[in-house]
């Protein structure tokens, strides 16, 4: 323990689990999927460093989890959307 009495790690295991929470969030919305990209490889990283430290709680786990799903999905939406903004173009210019 620190001088404040939390665990070595245990903030970024609290933000690697709230980048996860919203990014898992964001990819509801499709003009949020970016964000949720973003904050995915961010919970990411909070978590490996979560692990650096010596942190190996739930806590670190979940939100390594919830940021990986939110990349993969945010990802997937993204390239969803790209795809359909080019497929609805392509249309427009045949009539």
């Amino acid at each position: 323990m620190n001088e404040n009495g939390k665990l070595p790690g245990q903030g970024a295991a609290t933000g690697s689990l709230v980048c996860g929470i919203i990014a898992v969030v964001c990819w509801f919305f499709g003009y949020t999927t970016i964000v949720s990209l973003i904050l995915g490889i961010v919970g990411l990283v909070l978590a490996s460093k979560a692990k650096q430290e010596g942190f190996t709680g739930g806590m670190r786990t979940a939100g390594f989890v919830l940021s990986l799903i939110g990349v993969i999905v945010g990802a997937i939406v993204l390239v969803a959307c790209v795809v359909l903004a080019g497929a609805i173009a392509s249309i427009g210019m045949f009539y």
